[in-house]
């Protein structure tokens, strides 16, 4: 979920400044709008946002679900919505304190994506974790291990796992040498370059975070394989012979495309899709006919804003702004 505050390569400082540019023109006030270049990401951005800020409990973290008469936030939904709204969105939440000190309530779990969640949330708030001490010794307490290539099926998970570890270990200041582990998954690559039985763009993504996240270069042919994966119908296709049309597998190429700066050939459809993926409600679903929810939202969000900038909207495929959840 590449990734404490997102970084972007030296090349792509022009891209960085334009985003910067997109997200204050698509956030203006309708009065500042009016006269300014119409954006047709806007509408869908600041759908988006009030979808995000209508999931803050009023005590403090996110629930997706949450209703008149049900108020649970969770970490998870705490992590999607202040990331997406402080990092993507760049709104300035209305009580971060309560976000804040609904983190420090919960039990620091011994488990990477838990602390992750933890952490990254109060990195968003610029807050210090008073069981900071404790956080540290959890994430020492991790073990690092490789996928097993005897379980295929278990690979994106697995690499997931890994990453987030790496990721935690570095935060807190334990030294994981990565070469050998950058080697072990370049040696689990499928002969096409891609990942997964079969090659897939989901475990192959996952594959190419944990490489980038080591600063190892891919296997032979991995870039290649991405490529292939471009579809004129969706922006990208799943597997080679069926596209397999959601927003995981956009995500996957796109964030794949941005860690190998690739181009996109067909990222107007990858942004259309994308759209079509937004709820009545303002949060975005899997596909156009399922149910939103916070992480898939942020994911949206991190697709539209930061691995697909500045690219134009097939004006085929219109966004589903009014449909109901």
């Amino acid at each position: 979920m590449r990734r404490v505050h997102h970084r972007f390569p030296a090349q792509d400082a022009g891209r960085t400044v334009n985003r910067a540019l997109f997200l204050r023109v698509a956030l203006m006030p309708a009065a500042s709008v009016a006269s300014a270049p119409r954006d047709p990401l806007g509408p869908a951005l600041q759908h988006a946002r009030d979808y995000l800020l209508e999931k803050q409990s009023p005590d403090g973290g996110f629930c997706f679900y949450r209703g008149y008469y049900l108020e649970e936030p969770n970490l998870a939904d705490t992590w999607h919505g202040v990331a997406a709204l402080t990092e993507l969105l760049h709104v300035e939440l209305p009580k971060p304190g309560k976000h804040a000190a609904f983190v420090f309530g919960q039990a620091v779990e011994p488990q990477p994506l838990a602390l992750c969640y933890r952490i990254r949330t109060l990195l968003a708030l610029h807050t210090v974790d008073p069981a900071s001490a404790e956080v540290e010794r959890a994430v020492a307490a991790l073990q690092v291990s490789l996928p097993d290539p005897a379980r295929p099926h278990l690979l994106g998970a697995a690499l997931q796992r890994l990453r987030r570890i790496l990721w935690l270990r570095r935060h807190v200041g334990l030294d994981t040498p990565t070469d050998d582990l950058a080697q072990a998954i370049r040696d689990v690559a499928n002969g096409d370059g891609g990942y997964g039985a079969p090659s897939n763009l989901l475990d192959t993504a996952d594959a190419i975070a944990v490489l980038t996240f080591c600063g190892a270069a891919p296997a032979p042919g991995t870039r290649e394989f991405v490529s292939s994966m471009a579809d004129p119908q969706f922006g990208f296709r799943l597997v080679a012979r069926a596209p397999s049309p959601n927003l995981e597998t956009i995500h996957a190429g796109a964030s794949s495309c941005h860690r190998l700066d690739l181009d996109i050939p067909y990222a107007a459809a990858a942004t259309s899709f994308v759209l079509s993926c937004q709820s009545g409600s303002g949060g975005f679903a899997r596909t156009s006919d399922a149910l939103p929810d916070m992480t898939l939202t942020y994911m949206a969000l991190t697709t539209l804003i930061r691995d697909l900038p500045g690219r134009s909207i097939s004006p085929d495929v219109p966004s589903r702004g009014g449909t109901q959840e």
